[in-house]
């Protein structure tokens, strides 16, 4: 009897080890809950929209949720408090954008407290003008500011931000004072048309049923290629002044997060960003020009050189 009872022992301290060690194999399945990538705009805005897009087929190889997580005002800076102060377990993103390196540049945030994951899109913007407008070509702008300097309203989104930095940079290489009306996107768009801003600045993908119209007359292109779209509007590079920035949007880890969980989200955003699903909303969003997915070595190299020539501009700008 007591072998017997010797024998149920061992089994059962048998079956104890092969769960304990069970255990971290189980722990290591990652990702095995929601991952939450949290981001500075409002809920149904470009970006909110983006991080649906791209998680859908991450969710679909996973059977995990990626949600999206609105922390909006501060200029963002809440938004990426609260990133912060989440754990570094992989189940915490947080979406980096221009915006993001112009905080930096600021001093309102420090982005070497994240690591750069991947880069996926890149955008375009246009000046714009309405089509009653007497400005009818860039020429036409120059002129204008050579004879009136700082007479011409540009309207932007939001102020002290991606719209400012691209519109002083290019005042600084054409030598004009082209000044910036903030609005939201839909006030700026009525403003521009009922001839109440002289120009807009938007992205090529927000103003192209207005292009289309004709409502709005694109003058000029931020790019380094003219748009096949857009045969007639010049390049503000061809032209000389070597003005190509865009908005872009990728996102960002805590640096102390496991590599192996690391290396997963990569893969998994990289085949996402190949996905036929999320390539159809990127055309149908207009950035497949120049978005292209690049991972954690190239985005750090980018995010260096960003947060150099953002500085120089928001120093420009008396900020």
């Amino acid at each position: 009897m007591k072998t017997l009872e010797r024998v149920h022992l061992h089994a059962a301290v048998a079956a104890a080890a092969v769960a304990i060690v069970a255990l971290p194999a189980i722990a290591q399945d990652y990702p095995s809950r929601t991952v939450e990538i949290i981001h500075q705009y409002g809920p149904g805005g470009g970006t909110d929209r983006f991080i649906r897009a791209i998680s859908a087929p991450m969710q679909d190889a996973t059977g995990e949720s990626f949600v999206p997580i609105s922390i909006t005002g501060g200029g963002g800076v809440p938004a990426y408090v609260t990133f912060l102060q989440r754990p570094a377990n992989g189940y915490t993103l947080v979406s980096i954008s221009p915006d993001d390196v112009i905080n930096h540049a600021l001093g309102r945030i420090d982005l070497s407290t994240v690591k750069p994951l991947v880069r996926i899109q890149y955008d375009q913007g246009l000046l714009l003008v309405s089509k009653d407008s007497d400005l009818k070509s860039i020429d036409d702008v120059l002129a204008a500011e050579a004879a009136t300097p700082g007479g011409l309203k540009v309207g932007v989104t939001g102020s002290a931000g991606f719209d400012d930095a691209l519109v002083g940079l290019f005042n600084e290489s054409a030598g004009i004072e082209l000044g910036t009306v903030p609005f939201g996107a839909a006030e700026m768009v009525s403003n521009t048309l009922g001839g109440h801003l002289d120009m807009m600045y938007e992205e090529y993908g927000a103003t192209r049923g207005l292009i289309e119209s004709g409502d709005l007359i694109p003058l000029l292109l931020f790019s380094d290629e003219r748009l096949a779209e857009l045969p007639d509007v010049p390049t503000a590079k061809e032209l000389g002044y070597d003005v190509t920035m865009g908005r872009w949007r990728g996102f960002g880890i805590k640096p102390d997060t496991d590599a192996a969980d690391v290396e997963t989200l990569v893969a998994l955003f990289r085949d996402a960003a190949a996905d036929e699903g999320y390539k159809k909303v990127e055309a149908d969003s207009a950035l497949q020009y120049r978005s292209e997915f690049i991972g954690p070595e190239e985005f750090q190299t980018f995010l260096d050189e960003e947060i150099k020539t953002y500085t120089k501009i928001m120093n420009q700008l008396g900020y």
